[in-house]
């Protein structure tokens, strides 16, 4: 009924490029393409142009097989220890937890230095840039209150050494978080690194993911809630919505059947789980 993959890795071809965008500064264009024919980059923060895409009804039919699909050489994640919860909490960084860019300028963003990994272009010394960050309202509360029924994950096609920056910017509450995924452990289907559940190594039936757009897993949309993308509005309050309704589902036999039964895994938080 839920699928998943099972496919074996292969070798990676070069050109590989992220399905999301890391900074907010840099925007996709207006028309997005539902296939890249050549892929040119290898960047830690270029976005694809499948991102944008209205429905993602045509994005998801791309995914709808594995096929062409190459798998990255996976870590391995440690195995679930005694009296860790039963439940997993998969979350998406850029636009559900937080936000980045390159040019926007915000007094009370946090910043660090990333160096410039777009294999289009040579330069003769390293080339580094710095990175503003803001965290969405409430993230603090948001983990400790989850910490507590669910494992929690985070998961990324960026690059590791971008997202440990990130995540560095989270202080204290960091150590709520227990696993990292990054794009070594994404799959490169069509071009795009895209993120595959079946990583994490938990069951699917007690795994809920967050994410500002249902494609964004989309091997297993059945296990998503969707929330609004943050664009800054210091009032937000969707963490603070979300943790009632990760209380509620946590308790189902089989998260996706909840999610499914809710809005078919397609609704906002609003709609899923009104307060």
């Amino acid at each position: 009924m839920f699928p998943s993959s099972s496919w074996e890795p292969q070798n990676i071809p070069a050109g590989c490029v992220p399905f999301e965008s890391y900074f907010s500064g840099i925007t996709d264009p207006e028309t997005p393409k539902l296939t890249i024919e050549k892929p040119q980059v290898d960047a830690m923060y270029l976005g694809n142009p499948l991102q944008e895409a209205s429905t993602g009804v045509n994005v998801l039919n791309m995914f709808a097989q594995p096929t062409r699909v190459i798998q990255k050489l996976q870590r391995g994640v440690p195995r679930k220890m005694r009296g860790t919860p039963k439940n997993t909490l998969v979350l998406e960084v850029e636009g559900t937890l937080a936000l980045s860019s390159l040019t926007a300028v915000w007094d009370d963003a946090s910043t660090f230095t990333t160096p410039f990994q777009d294999r289009r272009y040579e330069f003769p010394n390293p080339c580094v840039f710095e990175v503003s960050i803001k965290l969405r309202p409430h993230l603090p509360e948001f983990l400790e209150a989850l910490a507590k029924i669910y494992e929690i994950f985070v998961f990324t096609t960026a690059k590791q050494d971008y997202a440990d920056q990130m995540l560095k910017v989270l202080g204290p509450q960091r150590k709520l978080i227990r696993h990292q995924l990054y794009q070594e452990d994404c799959l490169c289907s069509q071009g795009s690194y895209v993120k595959d559940l079946s990583a994490v190594e938990r069951d699917l039936d007690r795994t809920v993911a967050v994410a500002t757009y249902l494609q964004a897993f989309p091997y297993q949309t059945s296990n998503v809630i969707v929330v609004p993308e943050w664009q800054g509005d210091r009032q937000d309050e969707e963490l603070l919505r979300l943790i009632p309704a990760l209380r509620s589902i946590s308790q189902a036999v089989d998260i996706r059947t909840e999610i499914e039964r809710k809005h078919r895994g397609r609704g906002t938080v609003e709609r899923l789980f009104p307060l």
